[in-house]
């Protein structure tokens, strides 16, 4: 009976909760190449966060002053309104800059919309340096993980298993060889399927998150599973097992 008992706890093997499993150290230079290609775009709904410097101190005065921030060797820009911090990316995929006016920043890197903005003020002051930060850098982790929730990024670069692990990983009961990533896109939601068992992740345009992504772990089908990985059924598998040997064993 010991035996049957022990045949039906192996039925999860190492393949199945191993993240990554058949990752091989001849694949990495290839996986670094996928890697390293990943750029996060600006797109609609945005938040942005645009500071400029430069060698003049009295044009970035005059910017601060214009912007109700006083004096400063760095003027942090600010929307016209005053209802927010930071700038939107509006529905034509703008942003509007005092002075400058609407500036393209949707489709573009936060380099490019900095080069951008570069170039605009430098008819304001001199050998100017503009910064441009994500405000709104976000995503959601849900479903058999031990913290939902949302959570902020560090980085332009987060990761999905930067997300699991923000998430304090998966359950057992996590399917993770079919999580969910949904992601809104021009105002379309795209859904994708990407597994964590195997190195093609890192290839997947779904690895690196964007803003407002949502990662959803589905629970195993065998929900009769507990959170200790052990089958709940065995103990009465094990029961009637014990009370049919029993009652043989009384007829002989």
């Amino acid at each position: 009976m010991s035996l049957i008992v022990v045949t039906l706890m192996s039925c999860t093997t190492t393949k199945q909760v191993t993240y990554l499993y058949d990752l091989k150290d001849s694949t990495a230079g290839s996986l670094n190449k996928a890697q390293n290609a990943f750029e996060n775009l600006i797109q609609k709904n945005d938040q942005l966060w645009i500071t400029v410097g430069g060698s003049n101190p009295l044009d970035l005065m005059a910017l601060n002053s214009a912007n109700g921030l006083g004096s400063g060797v760095n003027a942090t820009l600010a929307p016209s309104t005053g209802a927010a911090i930071g700038f939107l990316v509006e529905a034509d995929g703008k942003i509007k800059i005092p002075y400058i006016g609407k500036v393209q920043a949707e489709g573009l890197t936060r380099l490019q919309l900095e080069n951008t903005l570069t170039e605009l003020f430098k008819d304001y002051t001199k050998n100017p340096v503009v910064n441009v930060r994500f405000l709104n850098y976000s995503f959601s982790v849900l479903g058999e993980v031990k913290n939902s929730g949302r959570f902020n990024m560090v980085t332009e670069r987060a990761t999905i298993l930067e997300a699991i692990t923000m998430a304090g990983d998966l359950t057992d009961l996590g399917k993770r060889e079919n999580v969910l990533v949904v992601r809104e896109v021009n105002g379309e939601r795209n859904f994708a399927r990407v597994n964590l068992l195997s190195k093609d992740l890192f290839k997947s345009p779904y690895y690196y998150l964007k803003t407002n992504d949502i990662v959803y772990v589905e629970p195993v089908k065998a929900k009769f599973i507990n959170r200790t990985g052990v089958p709940q059924y065995l103990s009465i598998v094990a029961v009637g097992l014990s009370l049919l040997i029993t009652i043989i064993n009384l007829r002989k």
